[in-house]
Formats: structure tokens, sequence, C-alpha cells
């Protein structure tokens, strides 16, 4: 990725938000693992892959004011596109001889919108049962 920096509070929209929705590039994958013992490490053992929505939630970028002291921003999850990225994951997890998928949601709040998120995840859970 080049030195791309959106403006903060002003300016254009994010030029990495368009040109991944340009692009299709809605999963944010980014593996994690520790080099120990040649890296010191608190986590000698972490060995895992963060699978992450890269389109909608708040990357929309739909926000608003409504008053002179109150800000908005919407939250946008849509169904299929919860389940191109939940699939997605379980897909690597696959290819890549993964033992686990787990979700991560903030559903006892945003009962909505994660909560969306979450059961698709589950139905989409069933069909890989090896995982």
């Amino acid at each position: 990725k080049a030195p791309i920096t959106t403006p903060l509070g002003g300016g254009y929209k994010s030029l990495n938000v368009t040109i991944r929705k340009s692009l299709g590039l809605f999963a944010n994958v980014r593996p994690c693992v520790s080099y120990h013992p040649h890296v010191p490490s608190a986590h000698p053992n972490m060995d895992m892959v963060i699978v992450r929505e890269n389109e909608e939630d708040l990357y929309a970028g739909i926000e608003h004011r409504q008053t002179d002291e109150v800000y908005q921003c919407l939250k946008l999850i849509t169904q299929p596109g919860s389940e191109r990225v939940i699939r997605y994951a379980f897909e690597y997890a696959k290819a890549n001889g993964r033992k686990k998928v787990t979700c991560f949601s903030k559903n006892n709040i945003m009962k909505l919108t994660d909560g969306v998120f979450e059961e698709t995840f589950q139905e989409v859970a069933k069909e890989y049962p090896d995982i």
C-alpha cells in the first residue's frame, strides 16, 4: 500500500476505501504469527489469521452533523456482505489447514447490525462441520 492518507475532519473520501470498493477487496486478511524464539514474544505460540470486513460497517463512510454538538455515523451491514466475508474466512481456513473460525461481534449491543452478522456466521458455519 502506498502512502495514501485521508485528511482528518474533511476533504475527500478515503482513497483506500474507494480502491477497496472498486476492486472488490472486501476481506482484510491479517496473519498474526510469533517468530519465537528468534524474536522475543509474550505470546510465543501465537498463530492466527484475522479476516475483517473491509467495505461495509463504518467503512461505508456515511456520516452527518445533526446539530452543532452532535455528529452521527451510520453503520451499514448487509446479509450478503456478511455472508461473503464469512464464507471467505471459512474457505481460507479450509484451504490453509486451520482448525477454527471465531466470530467477533458486538451483537449484545448492536442487536440488528451485528446480530445479522452473527446469525449469518452461525448459518455458514453449519456448512463447514470439520472447522
